[in-house]
């Protein structure tokens, strides 16, 4: 059961580290010229374990010069990770998400109402490239009032 325990607390330390990852790109790079979506040349990232499977694959070939077998091994081997990964991450997930909005709820509730409105900004930004990916997917329940406020 221990086990299980280091497992949930790593998963919560590295949900807690992406949203504050992401809030903190999205801070920098309002602050940077970007082109416009209709850009030529503009890419949107794309992030998915498959993306990033086959991003990983061509880093490899390229640095490290391996045969197409190496890779084919590679790839067949990173494929198994994630079906395993996947496993491990279903009886977590839920949990993983509570605690994700918990602290989300706890940073907001730190903010002054200015602040908050742009936060919720912000999440609802980051909010919008999921719903495209999975659109039939649960929306994200609404951010609570704050209770800090004086009676």
């Amino acid at each position: 059961m221990n086990s299980w325990k280091a497992i949930l607390a790593t998963m919560v330390i590295f949900g807690t580290g992406v949203v504050t990852g992401g809030l903190l790109v999205h801070k920098v790079s309002d602050t940077r010229p970007q082109k416009p979506h209709g850009s030529a040349g503009f890419k949107p990232p794309n992030v998915s374990p498959g993306n990033m499977r086959v991003e990983f694959l061509r880093r490899v070939e390229r640095e490290l010069d391996v045969s197409t077998a190496q890779r084919d091994q590679i790839d067949k081997i990173l494929t198994a990770s994630q079906e395993r990964t996947k496993k491990l991450m279903e009886p977590i997930a839920p949990k993983l998400r509570d605690e994700m909005q918990a602290t989300r709820e706890a940073v907001r509730n730190t903010l002054t109402p200015e602040q908050q409105m742009r936060f919720d900004e912000l999440a609802k930004a980051q909010q919008r490239p999921r719903e495209q990916k999975h659109p039939g997917a649960k929306p994200p329940k609404p951010p609570l009032e704050s209770t800090n406020s004086a009676p």
